[in-house]
């Protein structure tokens, strides 16, 4: 086999959810943020309306998820993001205001990181040891201060499609990669400007399903990330559980947290040849 997953399976799937409610339009677009109601009434359908349906679905199928949860998200839906730690859902750090990494330099960028930990401490009592970098910008600093600050595992970078690791000078940090074509947004985002061709779940589970059944004869790592503000709404979810119930019903599925993924690729070492050098 080309990876060789616990208990003998043929591949892992990771359910994650990037619960950036208002946070990245308060970051890229303050002004807007400060003076529009429907831009961030949009984004707040995430956590009023997508958590709870998202949870559910996760608990009738008695499945693990893991949510990654800007500082600012637990900070104005505090009750929200408790409900995901209540229902045993793992937690990964995903920036302070959704910041992108390639916009900040290394003084702002430590401050982010202190920022973020100190409101997860604050409000849930947790030091994460997973992190997925805001719009999935990680520059050439970012493992290395991910490893002086604890974390296990990255979950940002496109390399492969089972865990891989990154040299920094304190040490391997665990890579559990994702890629485009696994992501709601570039589906379902409206975009003005843009052609606005909105896909439908069809459409959409149909390419995602082909993405797993390839994945699962590489044995590979299918991450899929998706938002609450964009996949929370009815119709898209129901095509989630469509592609769940496809899943589960081939053999050897392991379904899993970027953590536990990240913890079996340290233990085993796999794909230990491929490594990716990174620099403070």
């Amino acid at each position: 086999m080309r990876y060789r997953w616990p208990d003998g399976n043929q591949c892992a799937v990771v359910l994650s959810f990037d619960v950036d409610a208002e946070s990245g339009h308060v970051f890229r677009d303050p002004e807007q943020a400060a003076t529009r109601l429907d831009t961030m009434e949009e984004r707040r359908f995430g956590v009023r309306t997508g958590v709870p349906r998202i949870l559910r679905l996760l608990e009738k199928y008695r499945l693990p998820a893991t949510f990654y949860v800007p500082g600012y998200t637990i900070e104005h839906h505090t009750e929200v993001v408790k409900t995901i730690q209540a229902a045993g859902h793992e937690m990964g750090c995903h920036g302070n205001v959704h910041e992108a990494v390639e916009m900040l330099d290394a003084a702002a960028e430590r401050r982010v990181m202190e920022e973020q930990l100190a409101i997860y401490d604050k409000h849930l009592g947790l030091r994460p040891k997973g992190y997925r970098s805001p719009s999935w910008s990680v520059n050439l600093r970012t493992p290395a201060l991910l490893k002086e600050y604890g974390f296990v595992y990255d979950s940002s970078l496109m390399g492969d499609d089972i865990p891989y690791f990154v040299d920094t000078p304190h040490g391997q940090l665990a890579e559990v990669p994702i890629q485009w074509l696994l992501d709601d947004a570039p589906f379902y985002r409206h975009v003005y400007g843009a052609t606005n061709a909105i896909a439908e779940p069809d459409r959409v589970i149909r390419l995602w399903t082909q993405e797993f059944q390839a994945m699962y004869r590489e044995n590979g790592c299918f991450v899929l990330t998706m938002h609450p503000w964009v996949s929370g709404r009815a119709g898209r979810l129901d095509g989630l559980e469509q592609l769940i119930r496809a899943m589960r019903h081939e053999p050897g599925v392991w379904f899993a947290t970027a953590m536990q993924v990240a913890e079996c690729a340290i233990e085993t070492n796999q794909n230990a040849g491929v490594r990716v050098a990174s620099s403070q």
